[in-house]
């Protein structure tokens, strides 16, 4: 790099990180450290004279920037992306389509048709009621009163962010949590009226223009399984201690120390759940029908290493099986490739399945333009509940 240098050739050096043979380090996700290149610009700052050094990679703060430049690190730095680095709209989309985009900005490779913020103002501003402060509602509440609506967001529970929240408590997501914060202060900011532990019904609703349902999805009580299709609940499932990832998060399952968990979403719904479960000293044995752990999340690069993590802490993968019977002290597996079934005694099992969308309001309501948002409608990733509530809050 020196001799480079010493021409006067060359103005700036980028330093990057990862390569081919650690392919999921191009795009680090969450799962990796903060400010992953500025030990390395550290040396090419000694070896050089003339050109700048920019550091890139997980700098995805202000104060990740003003650190590495205040301490001799770098000279520059790039914020690629100051966002929850999930990848799974932007890496997460190539080969996929034409465009690549943001979970939490969809307007992200969408400007031609949505413009950039800040949104044009309504010429008409309206009441606007939403219930259910998950991704969707959040997304809507925030959007229409940047226009310029009034707006009101009713939340059953004590906290914002529904089950996105609940995700910011697995490993090294509280990028999440600062996302909330975020929502918060552009409520406070854009005069959003939030109601807290505010349990609305069809028959208590206050009048508005606009009424958004965006109440979410609750997991499957039946435990019933899309690979195991013969049975619409989980055999012995009356047998008790069968619990959901959101169960998990809130601290309201009775675990053992060995527990299943059965993932078919080959998410962070599922892989989360274990690594939490692993690092609060659980034996955990994860199970899935897919052929490899975090199948849904390999096109984000993260699956390697959500496994690597797994298989440090003592997880057990097993794939390609689903449950033949629990029975409230021991699991019986079932292989997919042979047949061969498997006892395996535990006390607890974490069913982490598609949830059911939780819509309790009839479908027209006298007096209100109701417009339903997010998981409310079809259980799927926080990607399209942020797209439907923007697309949403764009229109009104």
């Amino acid at each position: 790099m020196a001799l480079h240098d010493a021409t006067g050739d060359v103005d700036y050096i980028t330093c990057g990180h990862g390569g081919y043979l650690d392919f999921e380090r191009l795009m680090p996700t969450f799962l990796f450290p903060e400010k992953l290149t500025a030990p390395v610009t550290e040396h090419l700052k000694a070896a050089v004279t003339q050109a700048k050094i920019t550091s890139e990679a997980h700098v995805r703060t202000p104060e990740n920037a003003e650190s590495i430049i205040a301490s001799g690190q770098a000279d520059l730095v790039s914020i690629v992306r100051g966002c929850i680095s999930c990848n799974q709209m932007c890496w997460g989309r190539r080969s996929r389509d034409y465009w690549s985009s943001c979970l939490i900005n969809p307007s992200a490779g969408r400007e031609w048709e949505w413009g950039s913020e800040p949104f044009a103002a309504t010429k008409t501003p309206k009441d606007v009621l939403v219930i259910g402060a998950g991704p969707a509602g959040l997304e809507a509440a925030r959007v229409a009163a940047e226009r310029g609506h009034r707006v009101h967001i009713h939340e059953a529970s004590g906290q914002i962010g529904g089950q996105f929240r609940l995700a910011g408590m697995q490993p090294r997501r509280a990028q999440i949590l600062d996302l909330m914060a975020w929502y918060e202060r552009q409520f406070e900011k854009l005069g959003v009226s939030l109601h807290l532990n505010s349990y609305l019904d069809a028959g208590d609703l206050p009048p508005a223009d606009h009424t958004i349902i965006a109440t979410g999805s609750q997991p499957d009580p039946s435990g019933r399984q899309r690979w195991n299709p013969a049975h619409p609940t989980l055999l012995g499932l009356e047998n008790g201690n069968v619990w959901s990832p959101e169960d998990v998060l809130r601290r309201e399952a009775k675990l053992g120390d060995t527990v299943v968990v059965y993932d078919e979403g080959g998410n962070w719904r599922g892989v989360g759940t274990s690594w939490h479960l692993a690092e609060m000293g659980k034996a955990v044995i994860h199970v899935t029908p897919d052929a490899f752990a975090g199948k849904e999340i390999a096109r984000t690069s993260a699956d390697m290493p959500a496994r690597q993590r797994l298989a440090r802490a003592g997880a057990r993968l097993i794939t390609e099986h689903c449950i033949a019977r629990w029975h409230g002290n021991g699991i019986t597996l079932r292989s997919f490739l042979t047949g061969a079934e498997e006892t395996i005694p535990v006390l607890a099992l974490v069913m982490a399945t598609t949830n059911q969308a939780f819509d309790p309001f009839p479908e027209t309501l006298a007096g209100h333009a109701l417009h339903r948002i997010g998981d409310c409608t079809a259980p799927r990733t926080a990607p399209y509940a942020f797209h439907e509530g923007r697309k949403l809050g764009l229109v009104l």
